[in-house]
């Protein structure tokens, strides 16, 4: 059996830490719609919402599509850790509640995809592009009328 190498996507020589802005996807397995379960999207965005009332990380703002999840965000000074360990903590708590609560193991995909923000314009762009996705996607004319896509102040 040949071995099996998975691609590295991060950076190399770049410290995932605070002080970045990133624009964060993390989908599904198999991009099954996890999240059109209300009490599945509701548990996402209440982790979401506890780590920010941690001080772990500042949102700008985030989309709990069906089957991914956007987040642009910046970890906070007082969080020590990279980006993949704030990412596996995330995923990790999401499945461990999905698992006892609903009986669904296996929720996420391996890998995530960052993005590092490097302007203010830059920034905005994402931040519509991320509020707007489920206008894209003919799920609602507005993105207001989306209950998961939240804007909010660092």
């Amino acid at each position: 059996m040949a071995d099996f190498k998975r691609k590295n996507i991060r950076l190399n020589d770049f410290e995932y830490k605070s002080g970045y802005a990133y624009f964060l996807t993390i989908c599904t397995k198999n991009r099954i719609e996890h999240f059109l379960n209300q009490d599945i999207a509701r548990l996402t965005e209440d982790s979401i919402e506890f780590r920010i009332s941690r001080n772990e990380i500042s949102v700008i703002c985030y989309c709990i599509m069906p089957d991914h999840i956007h987040l642009l965000f910046s970890l906070n000074e007082n969080y020590k850790h990279d980006l993949s360990t704030w990412v596996s903590s995330f995923k990790r708590y999401i499945s461990g509640q999905a698992k006892s609560k609903f009986g669904i193991s296996d929720i996420w995909h391996v890998n995530y995809y960052d993005h590092i923000v490097r302007s203010d314009e830059s920034l905005k762009n994402i931040a519509e592009y991320i509020l707007n996705n489920p206008v894209r996607k003919k799920m609602v004319t507005h993105w207001q009328d989306y209950p998961y896509s939240k804007i909010k102040i660092r």
